[in-house]
Order: structure tokens, then C-alpha cells, then sequence
């Protein structure tokens, strides 16, 4: 509704500039609780895109999530609703800078018990309509990441059965390689990603290189 209202006025250039001066007027908490009011709203998530090219072929690992009935394979991550600090002070201890990359960490630890290291922004995808959940507006933010103590260590683990799904959002966690990603029921935007996006934006190493680092 108040998106809306936004839209309105914008679209009619006597009222937009009559707003604009009655906005200056505002203090800056009010001007601040009405633009959230008035804005789109958005639901930015953070995902991890974790692949492991020394295995032949290539796997990126997935997630089976228990709430959704369409599409409910896809890579792991979480959205910022729960971002530590205070959006109406100038400063604030708990935000760190890296505050997306923070979020993504501490998701991947909470749901799946797995520390990662966020190595680097693989893209943004910004999406107007997800057909298995249909709400607010979609930033997601794509990072490349791999486990702390490495691949090989993190399938041993799973192996074992000693790293497991800690939240009960989550069923399993699965190396799938990435020629057989059309095998799963795979949430709409991580099918875009992996099968449109990420050949664009990533490069493969060079796969099971020897101890000398020679291929």
C-alpha cells in the first residue's frame, strides 16, 4: 500500500515537489521511518557457493531444505533479517564492515555446523519474483566460499556423519556435481545461478593437482 503511495506521487510532478519541501521539514528519525514505509520492500540473502574442484567431475554443495515443497535442493545461505546492529545509530560496536560476509558465516555455522571461509563476491541477483515463494522483492549476494579445514576434511565429515543438518530447516547436505544439478529439484534463482550466472563469473582451477602443484 505505502509502496504505492510512493509511486502515486512520484508520478504526479505538483505533488512530488510539494512533498519534497513538506520532507525537509521532517526531523531525521521521522523522514528515516517514513522512507521505510514508503520503499519497496526487499529480502537480501547471503549464499555460499562452495565447489570443490578437486574431484572429477566438479560438485558444489547443496542443501535439501524441509519447508518447501517445490524446489527445496539448493546451495546454503540465509537471508540479513537477523544483522546485529542498530540502523538509527551512527555507530555501533556489533556491525562489523564485512557484515553481509558475517551473516553468511554465522548461517552456514548455526544450520549446518560447517565453518567456511568467504573468499569472494561471485555476483548479485536481484529478483522481482520467485515462483516457490512469492513476496517482498529478492537482493541475493553470491560469494564463493570453501570449508575452514578444506573439502577433503569436510567429506570425511559428512561421511562419518560427525557434520549433520543442526537446524531442522534443513534435511541434508550433498556433494552434487554440477552436470547433475538437473537430477534435483532445484530452487528457481540457484538454477539461474549455477546454470546461467556462474559460468560468467567463475573459473576453474586446475582440478586434482599432485603435491607439487603441478597439474
Amino acid at each position: 500500500m505505502f509502496a504505492w503511495l510512493a509511486r502515486f506521487i512520484e508520478h504526479h510532478p505538483k505533488l512530488h515537489r510539494l512533498s519534497l519541501l513538506l520532507w525537509r521539514l521532517f526531523p531525521p528519525r521521522l523522514a528515516g521511518f517514513l522512507k521505510g514505509l514508503l520503499a519497496r520492500k526487499w529480502l537480501v540473502g547471503a549464499v555460499a557457493v562452495m565447489i570443490d574442484e578437486n574431484t572429477a567431475p566438479v560438485e558444489v554443495l547443496l542443501v535439501e531444505h524441509s519447508y518447501r515443497p517445490r524446489g527445496a535442493w539448493g546451495l546454503p545461505g540465509g537471508s540479513l533479517e537477523s544483522t546485529p546492529g542498530d540502523p538509527n545509530r551512527p555507530s555501533n560496536d556489533r556491525s562489523s564492515d564485512d557484515v553481509i560476509e558475517a551473516a553468511l558465516r554465522r548461517e552456514i555455522m548455526e544450520e549446518l555446523g560447517i565453518e567456511i571461509a568467504v573468499n569472494s563476491l561471485l555476483g548479485i541477483d536481484a529478483i522481482p519474483y520467485v515462483a516457490e515463494e512469492p513476496g517482498p522483492y529478492r537482493l541475493d549476494f553470491y560469494f564463493r566460499c570453501a570449508p575452514r579445514d578444506g573439502f577433503q576434511a569436510l567429506r570425511r565429515s559428512l561421511d562419518s556423519g560427525q557434520t549433520k543438518p543442526c537446524s531442522p530447516e534443513i534435511k541434508q547436505i550433498r556433494f552434487v556435481a554440477l552436470a547433475d544439478l538437473a537430477k534435483y529439484d532445484l530452487f528457481s534463482t540457484d538454477v539461474r545461478f549455477l546454470t546461467e550466472d556462474l559460468p560468467r563469473h567463475w573459473r576453474p582451477a586446475r582440478l586434482n593437482p599432485t603435491e607439487d602443484g603441478t597439474p
